[in-house]
This record gives C-alpha cells, sequence and structure tokens, in this order.
C-alpha cells in the first residue's frame, strides 16, 4: 500500500514534491494588520484558521485546481501557477482570460516572484500538497487557504464555497450535479457494471477505494464496481500489481487519460484480460477536487449510462463548463 502522501498524489493528478521555499516557522500573515484592508472572514482549512478579505484584489492560485474553483466561485484569480499539469484546466482559465504562468509540477513559486505579485490571498490545493508543505513560509507572505481534497464531495464543495462566502453558490453546485446523477441513475437499467482504473506515468497500476469522491459518484450514477474495487482500503487509491488485473473486469472500464496518465500502458499490459468495453475520458475530471471536476464526472457517467453524448476530452471541455455555469446561475 502506498504512503498517504503517494495516495493523495493521485487525486491532486500531480506529484507531491517539496519545494525550495520552505522555511522556518513564522507567524501566519493576517490581513488585519493592513489598515487598508477591507473587511475580514475568518477561514478554518485543514493547516489553521486564517483571517481573509470578504473582498480581495489581488488573488493568487497557486495550482490549477485552486483556479479552477476560484473560478466556478465568481472570483477571478489574477495569475495561476500551472503546478498541477491540467490542460483541460488551463483551457477554461486561459478563455477566461486568467494569466497562467509556468512552474515546475508539484512546486510553488518563488517566494520573491510572489512579492512581487504582493498578493493579498493565496489559494492552493491539499494539505500535502506543494501548498500544504510550504504553508507556513506561504502564510508570512499572505493569507493562504488550502482547498480540501479529503471527505464526501458534497462536504468538499461545501467547504471550499464557505470559504469564500459562497455558500449558496455551492448548494448550487451540489444540487447540478445530483441532478444529472439522477439522469444517468435513471438511464441504467439493471445491474451494470464500471470499473475505474489508472496508469500513473507509465507504470503505476491503480484502482480508486469506494470511499473517494469519484467513487460515491459512479455509485450514485447507478453503476456497480467490480468485487475488488468495493473493497475498503485506506487512502485516496489501491496499486494493482499484475496479479490483481484479472479481477477488474466490468461491462465499461473507465481508464482516464492525461498529462501524466496512459490508459495505453495498462490495457496493452498482458495481465490486462478484461472483455468489458474501455474508454477513456479525461483524467482533469475524473481525478479532479472541485465542484466543476464533480459535475463533469456525473456528464461523462450520464454518457456512459445513456449511450448519448461524448465524454469529457479537450474538444468538449468548454461546452461542459458552460453547462455547469448555467446549472449553477442563481
Amino acid at each position: 500500500m502506498r504512503t498517504r502522501r503517494a495516495l493523495v498524489a493521485v487525486a491532486l493528478a500531480l506529484p507531491m514534491l517539496l519545494t525550495a521555499c520552505g522555511g522556518g516557522d513564522p507567524e501566519p500573515a493576517d490581513a488585519a494588520k493592513n489598515p487598508a484592508a477591507p473587511a475580514l472572514r475568518e477561514v478554518t482549512h485543514d493547516l489553521g484558521t486564517v483571517k481573509v478579505p470578504t473582498e480581495p484584489e489581488a488573488v493568487i492560485a497557486l495550482d490549477e485546481v485552486a483556479g479552477l474553483t476560484l473560478l466556478s466561485l465568481g472570483i477571478e484569480p489574477d495569475a495561476v501557477y500551472l503546478a498541477s499539469a491540467q490542460p483541460r484546466a488551463q483551457e477554461i482559465l486561459a478563455a477566461h482570460g486568467v494569466e497562467l504562468r509556468k512552474i515546475e509540477v508539484g512546486k510553488t513559486p518563488e517566494l520573491e516572484r510572489l512579492t512581487e505579485d504582493d498578493p493579498d490571498l493565496l489559494v492552493g490545493t491539499g494539505a500535502a500538497g506543494a501548498t500544504g508543505q510550504n504553508y507556513k513560509s506561504l502564510s508570512r507572505l499572505a493569507p493562504t487557504v488550502v482547498l480540501p481534497i479529503e471527505g464526501e464531495w458534497r462536504e468538499i464543495v461545501r467547504r471550499t464555497a464557505g470559504f469564500f462566502g459562497e455558500k449558496e453558490l455551492g448548494e448550487r453546485q451540489i444540487t447540478a450535479a445530483e441532478t444529472v446523477l439522477g439522469t444517468a441513475a435513471d438511464a441504467v437499467e439493471g445491474e451494470r457494471t464500471l470499473s475505474l482504473l489508472g496508469n500513473s506515468f507509465g507504470s503505476n497500476d491503480f484502482t480508486m477505494p469506494p470511499h473517494v469522491p469519484i467513487s460515491t459518484l459512479i455509485a450514485e450514477a447507478g453503476f456497480t464496481r467490480p468485487a475488488f474495487q468495493q473493497k475498503e482500503a485506506e487512502g485516496y487509491s489501491v496499486p494493482l500489481s499484475k496479479e490483481y488485473l484479472p479481477e477488474q473486469d466490468a461491462e465499461l472500464i473507465v481508464v482516464p487519460r492525461g498529462e501524466f496518465y496512459t490508459p495505453d500502458a495498462l490495457t496493452d499490459n498482458p495481465a490486462f484480460t478484461a472483455t468489458g468495453k474501455v474508454v477513456t475520458p479525461d483524467a482533469d475530471v475524473w481525478f479532479g477536487m472541485s465542484g466543476f471536476a464533480f459535475y463533469a464526472s456525473a456528464h461523462d457517467l450520464r454518457t456512459l449510462a445513456s449511450g448519448k453524448g461524448e465524454l469529457s476530452s479537450a474538444g468538449n471541455i468548454q461546452d461542459i463548463w458552460t453547462a455547469f455555469l448555467g446549472a449553477t446561475k442563481a
């Protein structure tokens, strides 16, 4: 079994690497120290409690997941660092005119570079990721919020939306995903099996245990997983050595494709003897941890259940995003 940190890496769709910008243990920055700061909101996230401006003027997202989450909540970040290598998120952000900044995957920017931005809010994803590893150093520069990746998918949406004073919008995002999931469940006739598999970096085969968000979304869409995938396990992924591959067969076999996710490396393995139909939707969607990712996953599950429409890809991600915005509008 992988370590907890390695498992979280799968959920984030990026390698969790330490960065060189770690430091001592300074006190977190407090927007209240700025006499010109607007009203503050107290936010309690996985790494502590911080006061953030209710109407931040300079917001920097430290990865694409954070950037897309902010955008979905009506907050346009001033810049987004491309630390999680998620092309679909990058396309959506670029279409909204958000500045995208290249950086080594799994890293946070140098503090000197962030200082030049003079942010009043930093947002990153995952306590075990780069933002979490460098939280104290980042907090010294500006109030820093770490988005959750653990928990039931509705709770992740509620917590995240609450951080930014958008609880009602968070509830609309949940309702939108539930509506699509309900349509998918209505289209599933009898017991239909779906196997969720993945391969990262061409060498790591895995599946997802029942408790993680994508697994619960699959269940709510009316699909049944293979017996092996119904076993409870700690963490966010279950490694699959070659002797377990024959147990992963199902009517539908979903093997998401992404920057670091290579379906062919799994399906070309001689030990992979599954006979079901293999489909390769976008890994940014299926392994994502945001309100939009959950909605887009529901979209794909409805497509698989009904046999109508197209799975998430570079060709239609903007259309799915537009539908998401429309479904969550007040």
